[in-house]
């Protein structure tokens, strides 16, 4: 009798080995939260400083396939976290 409740005891230890390790997969598998900025939103702001423009978002994405600043390089500054309600 003693036995087979070893038994069980052992079969239910390596179910929840087993259960630990897929969840380990599982969540090493998910990717990272970066930020909680919706795509195309950029959690920060670009300046061209010689030109004296301010690009976000979509701007942004537009201005540097286009081949970035005409002299010099952007200047980027945080935008701090997003306040996303829905008010």
């Amino acid at each position: 009798m003693a036995k087979k409740s070893l038994q069980g005891i052992v079969m239910l230890l390596g179910e929840f080995i087993a259960l630990y390790v897929i969840m380990l997969l599982v969540s090493s598998c998910a990717p990272a939260v970066k930020d909680q900025w919706p795509y195309p939103m950029t959690d920060f702001f670009a300046e061209c400083e010689y030109e004296g423009k301010v690009y976000v978002d979509k701007a942004y994405l537009r201005k540097k396939r286009a081949g970035g600043c005409e002299r010099g390089e952007f200047k980027y500054y945080s935008r701090g976290k997003p306040n996303l309600t829905n008010d």
